[in-house]
């Protein structure tokens, strides 16, 4: 039995990375430690799991013996500016440690990388306070990070934004702690040439899984396969036959045979083995031992057959002491102390440099002490009406850092507010300390605009900027607006006070100059007038078609539509008005015969006139015209006719209906 240090899991979980690198080991067989920092045990934990040995001790960076100043000047760390967010930098192991609380600026560019010059011998990265770190953003992070191998993502950063992990060529594993309120930026894992990227996440976590697997990892060069974060089993996708729903489920081999051993997948939903059932598969030996199940065929120096690897695990917990064991042959595989969250204290004065605090462990109560530098800005205290006492003040432990000294007040001064009926009165306070008292001055009117209170009468305020205000009236001043018609008998105009007041006076429309509009609002009080053509030219070829002019209209000027009531035919000369219907092949030559047609309206008799019937609609609107489309047949001439006139058209008109 071997005694564990208190080595963090993050350190744990890239050890067994490499190690699956070297030994080829099946992923099923490995597991990673619970971090301490993002995940605390409970009785409800069931965690399959191994630790493999290992003889490391990570940096505690709580100890007394460590020195925040000495921290600060290291070459490779530093704060990110304008944040609380600090990162260091392990030359021999290639580690990046973010520490630290709050937010920070978000990335434009590789450039603004606090760590951009030592980016190409990083090869993992670890964020140790997740629960106080709330980076927004990590956009641009580790673009560039070539020797990158693996890195975890803090569960309270929600965007993995532009670049992320761009250019990343050695990236092999990504932790992933969130529960579905994550993101994925295009690019933000974007590699040069096809390479595997394992994500470790939550089964459990159906909305990361979702999110995870939407994602296009093919348009960034990657192919992806998943694990357990906590329990490092390889993981798939598929539908249980016995719960019926999508689930995420763990492959477990068992030897069967010299030369067959089965695989069956467990459901995350039931923990039935129904997931695509339990499928016989050969061996894949190495060196004589099937690197899935652990067959031994005796090839590799083995006597053959089943040895227990320990390949799958399950861990109990004391406090924070675990234990773990193997599921096959119950044989106590590692044991170790793993502290959950911590409970810090208030800090306090330590040193002319340095504050401290006490963190404890939430679980089982174990104490240290974590150090800090002081952060001091110059403080002011009132010390009499014209000083006030100078010193640095650090505002994290609450005390003055070094000697203090006096000065005068620097006043600054508030806005005046009302005191009395003639005064009014402001604040002059120091800016530095905080001190202030009262000047006093007499109001300053200024006045409002008038505004209506009844019919004959306005008021407005007289005020002063300090909020000083009284009243005073007067009667309303009349502006009067020019007459517009109201309807056809009256008109009426607006009667306006500067106040905003407004009343309407009406009258009856004039027009005593007899043009037909009102004298006082120019209302066009009533007008019938009606253009209609003078002639309707018609010509007749040579083959006696019949031609008609195109553009004859009625245009109405009046004050309202009209209406074509009717319209009556009479032939001119010795012409005689026929049907328009009538066949003029049979007329006789010169027998001077004419039938006539206007807008669908046509002859229909013999003689010299007829009233046409009329059909459709013969309105006119107001300010618009009608055309006039005619036709007519004429029997045949022996003689060439110029300028003859045939037919005339009375037309009769009236205000249309309505």
């Amino acid at each position: 039995m071997k005694a564990k240090t208190s080595i963090s899991s993050r350190f744990l979980s890239l050890l067994l990375v490499l190690l699956l690198a070297l030994t080829t080991l099946p992923t099923a067989a490995l597991a990673a430690d619970v971090s301490s920092d993002e995940h605390v045990h409970t009785d409800a934990c069931d965690h399959a799991e191994i630790t493999i040995s290992i003889e490391a001790v990570s940096p505690d960076i709580s100890s007394e013996e460590t020195s925040p100043t000495e921290e600060a000047a290291d070459p490779n760390s530093g704060v990110i500016a304008g944040s609380s967010v600090a990162w260091t930098f392990d030359p021999s192991t290639g580690r990046l440690i973010i520490t630290g609380s709050g937010d920070c600026p978000t990335f434009q560019s590789a450039d603004d990388q606090p760590w951009a010059a030592v980016r190409t011998q990083i090869t993992e990265v670890w964020f140790y306070d997740m629960d106080t770190l709330s980076i927004s953003n990590l956009a641009y992070w580790f673009d560039g990070c070539t020797s990158l191998i693996m890195a975890e993502l803090p569960y309270t950063t929600p965007v993995i934004g532009t670049r992320a992990f761009a250019n990343c060529p050695s990236l092999q594993t990504i932790l992933v702690y969130h529960d579905g309120d994550l993101s994925i930026a295009s690019d933000a894992f974007a590699a040069g040439s096809l390479s595997a990227l394992e994500i470790r996440y939550m089964p459990a976590s159906e909305a990361t899984l979702s999110i995870l697997s939407s994602y296009n990892w093919a348009a960034d060069n990657r192919v992806v396969f998943y694990e357990d974060v906590y329990g490092i089993s390889m993981l798939a996708t598929g539908t249980c036959a016995t719960c019926g729903k999508t689930c995420s489920y763990t492959l477990a081999y068992e030897q069967w045979t010299s030369s067959v051993h089965c695989v069956r997948h467990w459901c995350s939903n039931c923990g039935d083995d129904q997931c695509g059932g339990v499928l016989g598969e050969s061996h894949t030996f190495s060196n004589g031992t099937c690197t899935k199940c652990g067959y031994s065929n005796g090839s590799g120096g083995g006597s053959g057959g089943s040895t227990c690897y320990h390949t799958s695990t399950y861990t109990t917990w004391s406090g924070c002491n675990w234990y773990e064991y193997c599921y096959s042959c119950g044989a106590l595989v590692d044991y170790g102390t793993s502290h959950g969250t911590y409970v810090y204290g208030n800090w306090e004065y330590y040193s002319s440099t340095q504050h401290r605090r006490t963190k404890t462990c939430s679980n089982c109560g174990e104490s240290s002490y974590s150090y800090g530098s002081h952060s001091t800005s110059t403080k002011y205290t009132q010390y009499s009406s014209t000083q006030h006492t100078v010193g640095s003040y650090c505002a994290t432990c609450g005390n003055y850092v070094g000697s203090t000294s006096y000065e005068s007040h620097n006043f600054t001064y508030g806005a005046w507010s009302n005191y009395s009926s003639t005064q009014h009165r402001r604040t002059k306070t120091c800016s530095d300390c905080g001190y202030s008292t009262y000047e006093y001055a007499s109001h300053t009117l200024s006045y409002s605009s008038w505004s209506s209170i009844s019919d004959t009468q306005h008021h407005r305020t007289v005020s002063c900027s300090c909020g000083y205000s009284t009243t005073e009236t007067a009667n309303h001043a009349f502006i009067y607006g020019a007459w517009t018609a109201a309807s056809d008998t009256e008109h009426s105009r607006s009667k306006t006070c500067s106040c905003g007041y407004s009343s309407t006076e009406t009258g009856s429309h004039a027009d005593t100059d007899g043009d037909g509009y009102c004298d006082g609002c120019g209302y066009l009080m009533s007008l019938f007038s009606v253009t209609l053509p003078a002639s309707m030219a018609m010509t007749v070829s040579e083959d006696g078609e019949i031609h008609t002019a195109q553009d004859v209209v009625i245009i109405n000027h009046s004050t309202a539509a009209v209406q074509v009531t009717g319209v009556s035919v009479t032939a001119a000369g010795s012409w005689t008005l026929v049907p328009y219907a009538y066949n003029m092949a049979a007329a006789k030559v010169d027998s001077k015969l004419i039938g006539f047609s206007l807008n669908g309206a046509v002859t229909k008799q013999t003689g010299s006139s007829e009233n046409l019937t009329l059909s459709g609609d013969w309105t006119i609107a107001k300010d618009a015209s009608l055309p006039l489309m005619y036709d007519a047949v004429v029997s045949a001439t022996s003689t060439t006719m110029q300028d003859e006139q045939v037919l005339t058209l009375v037309f009769v008109l009236d205000w249309a209906s309505l």
